[in-house]
């Protein structure tokens, strides 16, 4: 009986343990289900963003065989998932960049780090063709399989080839280009100059980069310059002139473009820069040439002819006297012969001081300058008055030919077009700088034009012959003011030309 009752003991207590384990069972099993349950939302998730991330992804197995793939990479190399998974993925990389891309798998599952995690290559399609593509590729951790994203980057590829053309094409047309090309930035540091800049200025490139443009331009244009630089609406093109290494004067013609951000903000300008130095060492020659020829005919009408004339008029005189017993008829006659004479030696002297004024002249331009306007007055019936407070030493007759033909054609305006009836020239002379200016109470300049004939050009030309500036405004109190400014210089007027 007792061994009967220990059973029973004994197998109540193994029906509470097996009921425990059980219950133990049912809370395992449904933990295990729970477990499933997530793993299989988890590689729902997974799969989803596998097969929805937006570039083409695919998992590699150690052997290069591709498991598995999504839709994108299908997409984009032509391919069915069928005819992909399961192959290698050499089959479908540029033949140019297997051995490369062989070489980076086998560092990644042996030494992680010396392989890069993104690289560029060429994936060939089912059409043959190669696209370029970016990848960024990494190992699973505790596996074998690497993961690798690829995006198709073969129009940024093609735009970049195409900018890269672009840019070639323009530094040959820039480097080649006949004109010179410079670039500075807001506070007119050069950033860029191309070749022909360089064999204009005689400097290697890296001694005018980095340098302030001012470093290089004569400062009577320096003004101009900066103002026309950081102006939107500057002229098309003007001269500047530029200092060599050695000082010596290089003359150019400078077409200038400011520069904005989108903010309107001046950043910087260009200038086209074209050298006309040995054009206007040509035009000094020619000039030259025509003020001797112009002085040589003026000598030969006063010194040759004017003798000849005046012979003519002593003989004519003569003549007149000796047949006034005789025939007072021929007497009067020979006397109006006399008087043609007298009035042709008027006007050859007349004729030879406008050709040569300052050298007829023994006091040079101040003298020549009140001739003029003394002449002025007497043959336009106008008030014209000369003003030299203080003797202006002008050596140099090159120089004061042009300013005398300066004022001599600014008269003419303020006749001709102004309608002037009161015009004072001034000379001046003030610290070593010489001054010009023919004021006028004419009709002055029309608002908004500028005066741009035939006579002014060469008023400028003239100038720049000389290295002066020239300046033609409307007078604030009516009329033209026309101003020349000159340097003297050490010596008193010795020129630019």
């Amino acid at each position: 009986m007792g061994n009967d009752r220990r059973t029973k003991e004994q197998l109540r207590e193994e029906l509470v343990e097996l009921r425990s384990e059980i219950k133990e069972l049912h809370a395992r099993a449904a933990k295990y289900q729970q477990i499933e349950q997530d793993l299989k939302e988890s590689e729902k998730f997974y799969k989803t963003l596998f097969e929805n991330s937006g570039t083409a992804t695919i998992l590699i197995e150690e052997d290069t065989t591709i498991a598995m793939l999504n839709n994108d990479f299908g997409i984009f190399t032509g391919y069915t998932p069928e005819e992909i998974t399961g192959q290698t993925w050499t089959r479908f990389v540029a033949e140019d960049d297997v051995e490369r891309l062989l070489d980076y798998h086998r560092k990644r599952r042996g030494h992680p780090d010396s392989a890069p995690r993104n690289y560029e290559f060429k994936i060939r399609n089912k059409k043959g063709e190669h696209l370029d593509i970016f990848m960024t590729i990494a190992m699973i951790p505790g596996t074998s399989l690497s993961i690798a994203s690829m995006v198709d980057i073969s129009e940024r590829i093609k735009a970049e080839r195409a900018l890269r053309d672009s840019e070639e094409r323009f530094r040959l047309l820039v480097e080649t280009m006949n004109e010179g090309l410079g670039i500075q930035n807001r506070r007119g540091i050069i950033t860029y100059v191309n070749d022909k800049i360089c064999k204009i200025l005689d400097l290697p490139r890296d001694e005018i980069v980095g340098k302030p443009s001012r470093a290089f331009i004569s400062e009577q244009d320096l003004e101009l310059w900066m103002q026309n630089m950081r102006n939107a609406n500057a002229p098309e093109s003007y001269e500047v002139t530029w200092r060599g290494k050695d000082g010596t004067p290089i003359y150019t013609i400078v077409s200038p473009r400011a520069m904005f951000d989108s903010q309107g903000r001046f950043i910087g300008g260009f200038g086209v820069i074209t050298d006309i130095t040995e054009r206007r060492q040509l035009e000094k020659e020619i000039l030259d040439t025509s003020e001797r020829e112009r002085q040589k005919i003026g000598y030969e009408l006063h010194d040759d002819l004017g003798q000849h004339l005046i012979g003519i008029d002593v003989m004519t005189t003569v003549l007149k006297n000796t047949l006034q017993a005789k025939s007072p008829e021929d007497a009067r006659y020979a006397g109006e012969i006399n008087g043609l004479v007298k009035e042709a030696i008027k006007k050859t002297r007349q004729l030879a001081r406008g050709l040569c004024p300052v050298h007829l002249a023994s006091h040079g331009l101040e003298a020549s300058l009140e001739e003029l306007s003394g002449s002025t007055a007497g043959i336009f019936n106008i008030t014209c008055t000369f003003n030299c407070p203080r003797h202006v030493p002008i050596r140099d007759n090159t120089l004061a030919t042009h300013l005398y033909y300066i004022t001599k054609e600014s008269i003419h305006n303020a006749i001709e077009h102004g309608k002037a009836t009161r015009i004072l020239i001034d000379l001046l002379n003030t610290n070593n700088e010489g001054s010009l200016s023919i004021l006028d109470n004419g009709i002055g300049i029309p608002e908004g034009l500028k005066p741009s004939g035939m006579g002014i050009r060469i008023m400028h030309y003239r100038a720049r012959m000389i290295g002066a500036s020239l300046k033609v405004e409307s007078d604030p109190g009516g009329g033209t003011l026309v101003t020349c400014t000159f340097s003297l210089g050490k010596e008193g007027g010795n020129g630019h030309g």
